[in-house]
């Protein structure tokens, strides 16, 4: 109800005017001019009714339009009873149609409805010669009522054309500051996300409107490009700096630092960087922090879309803030590697190795830990100085890796110790895979190892405490060898 109250009011406030430059005719009428009080007080109430229905039809859509071309019409009538209460030609009223005129053009954005009212106007003006003829409506005053119609006609259109324009503009700046809203909230969304990529390119098609978009970042050192994220599409290959019209384009936006928008109907099939069977428009957006080329974002729309609209705009925004996000994102991955990461050997740390280890020991799977420390490790330090200790060190790490299987885990946790973790694995394998890495061993080194398979319920601590004493007692025994742990 209250949403209704404030239509109508709104409605009655853009009559205003016009309701009073038609009342100023009525009330200025009867001076000095003898009437036809009969026809004047039937086109004083049409003129009521003509400013009513607009007001009826407030509740928007197709009625509020058809409101205001019947309001249009029914005073073109009330004008005419009123004029020709007034003696016709004669009575000077009949510039008020431009009222008429006026209100279709800013109330109404088809332009048949404002052609029904400039029909409406030619009645207006040629009925009454037609229809009465002089003395009223002298044959002479043909060539005003076709020059009136014509004015009518060109005032009409030109307003409908400059309020539509404006209607257009204000619904694009709305659009645009919707745009801008939707930006800073994914922005916002996107430093905290998981998969910072992946949001970017939703983030981008669904902002914009697009059917697609795809992010493309740099293969290693070469010219590829390789796809790394998209949304609304299945997947995409890597595309090269050679390898079809899209990807010369990506690569040239990529390394120019300009963005290219491509406006063309083109059919794609599998490996192209859009994965779109028909797409209209298809804007490379390249991402750049500072003077670091970080990739393109490629967005599809299945329309017409030009240089400045806001689709282009807001992309461009995006692109800018996702190159931030994406810079933080690869800081912060970078930062977890390399506290989670050995630096000299590239293994898994100690951190690591105990964050694996207790999603590992949560799951119901069997488990074989076994402890590996070199032997007479500090004497080879003291005989050969620590650099020959640190290159032992990554030999044998990169040795070991390769003994493994992809789910294995081995980690470096102190100078000299490295600890294994082998899943799915039973004693009699875990023996021979700890051997093997035993006698992998570089530079004719030995090692000694602890090995201990965990039993049901075993806690985290128990089975590592295992393994230790294992250790121990391999060193014990004489080294170079793997002992065995002792059951609890």
């Amino acid at each position: 109800m209250g949403g209704h109250r404030q239509s109508v009011r709104a409605i009655a406030r853009q009559q205003a005017p016009f309701a009073g430059a038609a009342a100023l005719g009525w009330i200025a009428m009867p001076v000095g001019t003898s009437l036809d009080w009969g026809q004047y007080a039937v086109s004083l109430a049409l003129l009521g009714v003509a400013f009513a229905i607009p007001l009826a039809g407030s509740a928007g859509g197709r009625l509020k339009q058809v409101a205001v071309v019947a309001g249009s019409l029914v005073l073109l009538i009330a004008l005419a009873m009123l004029r020709n209460s007034a003696g016709g030609s004669i009575s000077g009223v009949s510039v008020l149609a431009l009222i008429s005129v006026f209100y279709t053009a800013l109330n109404t954005q088809s332009r048949r409805q404002l052609v029904v009212i400039l029909a409406g106007v030619a009645l207006f003006y040629l009925a009454p010669m037609l229809l009465i003829g002089p003395p009223a409506y002298p044959h002479a005053q043909y060539r005003a009522a076709l020059l009136s119609v014509a004015v009518s006609s060109i005032i009409g259109l030109a307003t409908q054309r400059l309020v539509g324009a404006a209607r257009f503009q204000a619904g694009e700046a709305r659009r645009r500051s919707h745009m801008l809203e939707q930006v800073t909230a994914a922005v916002h969304g996107l430093f905290d996300s998981q998969q910072p990529r992946v949001d970017i390119c939703e983030a981008a098609r669904e902002i914009s409107g697009a059917t697609a978009a795809l992010l493309y970042e740099p293969d290693g050192g070469s010219d590829l490009l390789r796809c790394t994220a998209a949304a609304g599409v299945g997947g995409a290959a890597s595309v090269g700096k050679a390898g079809g019209s899209r990807s010369v384009v990506a690569y040239e936006a990529m390394r120019s630092g300009r963005p290219e928008l491509v406006r063309a109907r083109t059919r794609t099939r599998g490996g192209s960087a859009s994965g779109d069977s028909q797409s209209r428009t298809v804007l490379y957006q390249p991402l750049r922090k500072g003077e670091v080329q970080l990739g393109v974002l490629v967005i599809i729309w299945p329309e017409d879309v030009v240089s400045g609209d806001p689709k282009a705009t807001v992309s461009a925004l995006l692109a800018h803030e996702a190159a931030a996000v994406i810079t933080r994102a690869d800081v912060v991955d970078d930062l977890y590697d390399a506290a989670q990461t050995d630096a000299l050997t590239g293994l898994p740390n100690r951190r690591a190795w105990d964050a694996q280890l207790k999603r590992s020991l949560s799951e119901d799977r069997q488990i074989a830990i076994a402890m590996l420390d070199f032997d007479h490790f500090k004497e080879f330090n003291d005989t050969y100085g620590h650099p020959a200790g640190d290159r032992l060190l990554k030999e044998a790490a990169a040795a070991w890796r390769d003994q493994l299987r992809a789910g294995d885990l081995l980690a470096r946790v102190g100078g000299e110790e490295f600890a294994l973790m082998l899943l799915d694995c039973d004693l009699a394998t875990a023996t021979e895979v700890v051997e093997r890495l035993r006698g992998s061993m570089p530079q004719a080194r030995t090692c000694s190892a602890g090995l201990a398979v965990r039993q049901d319920g075993e806690s985290t601590e128990a089975v590592i405490a295992r393994a230790d004493r294992a250790l121990y007692q391999a060193k014990a025994d004489g080294r170079n060898r793997v002992a065995l742990a002792e059951p609890r």
